[in-house]
C-alpha cells in the first residue's frame, strides 16, 4: 500500500514539475475553466501513461506515450504549435529521464549490483525526482522570458527537436544494453551528465537565437518609424504646399471681386463669390472627423487621388478621442491610402472606374478602418514597408488587421 502511494506522489510532482517546465517557455491561453484543473488533468494523463507503459511492458512505448500526452497538454493550455509543443515536451521528458537514469548510473555504481538496475526500489526514484526539479529551477533561472516563437522557421524548429530525439534515443539504448561492468556503468554516467548539458546548452542556444532576433526586429522596426515619420512629414508638407496653392487661387479670387465691386458690378461680384464659399466648403472640408491630423490626412488623400482622376467615397464618424497618436494615425491611414491610390491609377488607365471606399468609425469602444478599391489585376499581397507599419500599429494596441484581395478587388481592415 505504502508503495502505491509513494507513486502516486511521485506521478503528482512529475505533473506539477512538467507544468512549471512549460510555464517557463510557453504562453498561456485564457483558458479560464479548465485553468483550475490542468495539473489534475496532466496528473491523470501521466497516471495513464504509467499504467500504459506497464501494460505493454515497453520502455519505448511509454516514452512515446509520455511525449505524445505532453504535446496534446501543451497544445490545448498553451499558445503555441505542433512544432514548439513537440519540442518542448521533448525536451522535458528527455531532462526528466537523463534524471531518472543518472541516479540509476550512481545506485549502480554504488551498489555495483546488476539486479538494482534491473529492478530498482520505488522509493530510489524520489532522488531522481529532486535531481530533475533542480535542473527545471536551473533552467527557469537561465532562461531570460522570451515567449516569441514567430521568427524561427519549420527548418530550425526541426533541427532544435533532433536533439531532445537523439537524446531519448541514447536514453533508451543506455536502458536496455545495461550492463554490471563498472567501465560501463561510469561511461553511460558520464554520457547522462553529458547529454544533461548538451540539452542546457540547445535552450541557451535557443535563448541567443530568440535575442538576436528580437533585436533585429526592433532595429527593423526603428527604421520603419523613422521612414513613417519622414512620410508624416512629406504628408503634412504635402497638405501645406495644397493650402497655399488654394490660398493663393482665392486671393487672386477675392481681389477680382474687388475689381468688381469698384465698378459697381455687384451682380457679378456676388455670383463669384457664392462660387467662391461652396469651392471653400468642399475643398478645405471633404472630409470633417473632429480630428485635426485625421481630417489632415484624409484631405490630402482626398485631393492627391482626385487630381489623378480617382473618386473617393467616406463614412466616417467623430474621431474626437481617438487613442493613437499623431505619427501612428499617419501611418495607419496614408499607408493603406497610398496603396489603394496606386492601384487605382492603373485601373484608371484601363478606362475603367475607379473609386475608393474609406470607412472609418469608432463603434463599440473599437476603431474601424477599411479601405476597398478596384485592381488592375490580382495583387499578390506582401509585407512590404507599408503593411508592416500598419500591422506593427494594429499589433501594439492588440487590434486585428487583415487584407484580402481578387481579381476585382482589395481590401484591408485594421480593428483596435
Amino acid at each position: 500500500m505504502a508503495l502505491w502511494v509513494l507513486s502516486f506522489c511521485i506521478m503528482a510532482i512529475e505533473a506539477w514539475g512538467s507544468i512549471y517546465f512549460f510555464d517557463t517557455f510557453l504562453k498561456k491561453k485564457d483558458v479560464v475553466r479548465l485553468e483550475k484543473c490542468r495539473h489534475i488533468i496532466l496528473y491523470a494523463a501521466v497516471v495513464a501513461v504509467a499504467f500504459l507503459g506497464e501494460y505493454f511492458v515497453s520502455m519505448g512505448i511509454k516514452v512515446l506515450l509520455a511525449v505524445l500526452a505532453f504535446t496534446v497538454f501543451c497544445m490545448v493550455f498553451y499558445k503555441t504549435d505542433w512544432k514548439q509543443s513537440i519540442f518542448f515536451s521533448g525536451l522535458d521528458y528527455s531532462l526528466y529521464f537523463l534524471a531518472d537514469l543518472l541516479s540509476v548510473q550512481l545506485e549502480n555504481i554504488l551498489v555495483n549490483s546488476e539486479k538494482a538496475y534491473i529492478s530498482k526500489p520505488i522509493f530510489f526514484a524520489m532522488p531522481s525526482k529532486m535531481l530533475w526539479l533542480c535542473l527545471v529551477f536551473i533552467v527557469r533561472k537561465i532562461w531570460k522570458g522570451q515567449k516569441n516563437y514567430g521568427e524561427l522557421s519549420r527548418e530550425e524548429w526541426l533541427k532544435f527537436s533532433m536533439i531532445p530525439l537523439l537524446t531519448v534515443a541514447s536514453m533508451l539504448l543506455m536502458f536496455f544494453c545495461n550492463s554490471a561492468e563498472a567501465k560501463v556503468q561510469t561511461a553511460y554516467l558520464f554520457l547522462s551528465v553529458g547529454l544533461i548539458f548538451i540539452n542546457i546548452l540547445v535552450i541557451e542556444l535557443l535563448q541567443g537565437i530568440l535575442e538576436k532576433e528580437e533585436l533585429f526586429r526592433e532595429s527593423a522596426l526603428a527604421g520603419q518609424k523613422k521612414e513613417s515619420q519622414l512620410a508624416h512629414y512629406r504628408d503634412m508638407q504635402a497638405v501645406y504646399e495644397w493650402q497655399g496653392r488654394k490660398m493663393h487661387d482665392y486671393k487672386n479670387q477675392i481681389r477680382t471681386m474687388q475689381v468688381l465691386l469698384k465698378k459697381g458690378d455687384t451682380q457679378a461680384a456676388a455670383a463669384l463669390a457664392e462660387r467662391l464659399t461652396e469651392s471653400i466648403s468642399v475643398e478645405m472640408a471633404a472630409v470633417n472627423t473632429n480630428h485635426p491630423v485625421v481630417d489632415a490626412v484624409l484631405n490630402q488623400k482626398f485631393h492627391a487621388a482626385r487630381e489623378q482622376g480617382v473618386s473617393m467615397t467616406f463614412r466616417v464618424g467623430d474621431m474626437d478621442g481617438l487613442r493613437l497618436n499623431e505619427e501612428e494615425t499617419v501611418i495607419l491611414l496614408s499607408n493603406l491610402l497610398d496603396n489603394a491610390i496606386h492601384e487605382c491609377v492603373k485601373v484608371a488607365q484601363q478606362g475603367r472606374k475607379a473609386v475608393i471606399h474609406v470607412k472609418l468609425v469608432q463603434e463599440g469602444g473599437k476603431l474601424i478602418f477599411s479601405v476597398r478599391n478596384p485592381v488592375a489585376e490580382k495583387v499578390q499581397v506582401t509585407e512590404g514597408t507599408g503593411i508592416s507599419n500598419v500591422k506593427a500599429v494594429a499589433d501594439k494596441y492588440g487590434g486585428d488587421f487583415a487584407v484580402s484581395c481578387d481579381a476585382e478587388k482589395f481590401q484591408a481592415v485594421v480593428m483596435l
